[in-house]
């Protein structure tokens, strides 16, 4: 026996022997879809290579035969659950019934019965012979018309499950199309196989299919450990994905590169006015022209898009925040766009509602308490009684509070609107920010800590949330010397860098009732936050990306503020 004989048949283990430890784990996972079909291919994988062997050590004719006929129980099952394990794998699982099972075997039954049949009508082998190589022996034949036959069906089978791979492979992310490409190689290497050995590249008896095979349960061995083949698997993400936009209160369609509706889920029937069905192939601007004429007229290229569309019907006015996103294949293809819908009525109502609000707050309080303000002043030239004079001078006090409270409100929502996201250089505006604090408030002691530039990608706003919080340390700090700590470091924060602020003073802290309904975003009867300015300092820090804490010491309050940090842009 030549080493090329004996290479052969250590291919040939090799190609049983990964397969078999394959088939169980993924019988074991059958509950993973695809892991069924795989595990019972694999033992069909496992079974021709064992009947080959069988077949190479044969001592004689007809036990050569009986191996050689083994060996087609493995081929027709690795043929039938190939494409049952693509129709799983690539979302096609519905098609899998008991209908399409019962079809699929009725090839390989009339297959292995007319092979073990054969001596009676010759249809599969026409005529055997035995072939010597040493120590080995195979089993030579002139193929029937079945053989041929049940080779065509074979190779149409896999030509089958080959598309639908490769429109996996187009359609994947990186994760997937791994998976793909390994499956396609896991595929074509037997088959390439087989057809040097019907060409006849190979010498009688040596079926180079069943290497190809040991390569297959290499590759499938990679992207089973490597990839998670049986772990991760498209159809889930699919069957998910399907089930998600069906359930979505969101009105969603899908439209191809023209314009066309292909698809589309039960919430945006409503705004079809009838089913899906009936518009599926019509342009979007037949089936919805509102929708057609705010994507045209918001369009910026073919790439992502928000925009807004108003529907009236009748006396009622429908708000809806439409999303388009660009659906693309391989290679960048833009093959359609997704577009989402959501109704937002009731947030415009109340965006609507809260603007009313504010205008009566910041304007019309602002003039009403300068009336009351300006008649107090008028009244206290008139007034000669003390007791009456100190009550005027409390009026006037509060209502300059009030006002001067309101002001700060309007400075802080007007910034609160802002999307400004410029880089700064926090400890330089900080350092601003104390020096005109020390002026205004001689009597308090403020220290700041830094020694080195802090640069965040938080723009001018957030030094207003950071005005607010510092005049609150220093406005409710009735200590006999009161002082206000400020420090500046820059931390590294797992993958990312951040800034952070803490300011610390030796107040009588805040109240818990004021600080809860801050950190739990929300207030109820029994606990709220009198302090509009700490809720407007907190919505600032978290509109730019940071966080804000509020820790009690036994001498005062620290605030801790974080910023994601950013580089400097000289």
């Amino acid at each position: 026996m030549s080493s090329h004989h004996l290479l052969y048949l250590v291919l040939i283990a090799v190609a049983g022997g990964l397969s078999a430890p394959l088939s169980v784990i993924a019988l074991r996972n059958r509950d993973i879809g695809g892991a069924l079909p795989l595990g019972v291919l694999l033992s069909g994988v496992t079974l021709w290579a064992t009947g080959k062997v069988g077949e190479l050590v044969s001592s004689g004719l007809s036990t050569a035969v009986f191996w050689a006929n083994v060996q087609y129980g493995g081929v027709v099952v690795v043929i039938a659950m190939w494409l049952l394990f693509v129709l799983v794998y690539t979302g096609r699982s519905t098609w899998v019934t008991r209908r399409t099972v019962v079809l699929l075997s009725v090839e390989p039954s009339l297959v292995l019965f007319a092979i073990w049949t054969n001596g009676s009508h010759g249809l599969f082998r026409t005529s055997m012979g035995l072939v010597s190589y040493g120590s080995l022996s195979g089993l030579t034949s002139t193929p029937g018309p079945v053989f041929w036959i049940h080779s065509a069906y074979s190779y149409l089978l896999l030509l089958v499950g080959t598309v639908l791979i490769l429109r996996l492979l187009i359609r994947s992310d990186h994760l997937f199309r791994s998976q793909a490409i390994g499956l396609l190689v896991a595929v074509f290497s037997p088959w390439i196989g087989n057809g040097v050995f019907l060409l006849g590249a190979a010498p009688p008896a040596l079926d180079t299919t069943i290497i190809g095979f040991s390569i297959t349960g290499t590759v499938l061995v990679v992207i089973t450990v490597r990839h998670r083949l049986l772990d991760i698997v498209p159809m889930v993400r699919e069957v998910a994905r399907d089930e998600l936009i069906e359930s979505m209160t969101d009105a969603v369609l899908v439209v191809d590169q023209r314009d066309r509706l292909v698809d589309g889920n039960p919430a945006a029937e409503s705004l079809l006015g009838g089913e899906i069905r009936e518009v599926v192939g019509r342009p979007l601007d037949d089936a919805f022209p509102a929708l057609a004429d705010v994507i045209d007229g918001a369009s910026n290229g073919g790439g992502t898009l928000q925009t807004e569309l108003e529907r009236r019907e009748e006396s009622a006015v429908q708000y809806y925040d439409v999303r388009v996103s660009p659906i693309q294949r391989g290679f960048g293809t833009l093959t359609g766009r997704l577009i989402s819908l959501r109704d937002v009525t009731d947030q415009r109502q109340r965006e609507q509602q809260l603007a009313v609000l504010n205008r009566l707050l910041r304007h019309n309080f602002r003039n009403e308490a300068t009336t009351i303000q300006g008649n107090a002043s008028l009244l206290r030239a008139d007034v000669t009684d003390p007791d009456a004079r100190r009550r005027l001078e409390t009026i006037e006090r509060t209502i300059e509070t009030m006002i001067e409270r309101n002001e700060r409100f309007s400075h802080l929502t007007d910034r609160l609107k802002e999307s400004d996201g410029d880089v700064v250089d926090l400890a330089a505006e900080i350092e601003e920010l104390v020096a005109s604090k020390r002026r205004r408030h001689p009597e308090v002691a403020i220290t700041l800590d830094c020694t080195e530039s802090a640069w965040v990608d938080a723009g001018e706003v957030v030094v207003s949330a950071l005005d607010e919080l510092l005049t609150n340390s220093i406005k409710h700090n009735d200590t006999e010397r009161p002082r206000v700590t400020i420090s500046i470091t820059s931390e590294a924060q797992g993958e990312s860098d951040a800034v952070r602020l803490r300011l610390r003073d030796n107040g009588p802290g805040i109240p818990d009732h004021e600080i809860e309904p801050i950190d739990k975003g929300t207030e109820t009867p029994l606990e709220h936050a009198s302090g509009v300015g700490l809720w407007l300092a907190t919505w600032i820090v978290r509109k730019v990306n940071g966080s804000l804490a509020f820790t009690e010491t036994d001498d005062g309050t620290t605030v801790t503020v974080q910023l994601p940090a950013s580089q400097s842009p000289v």
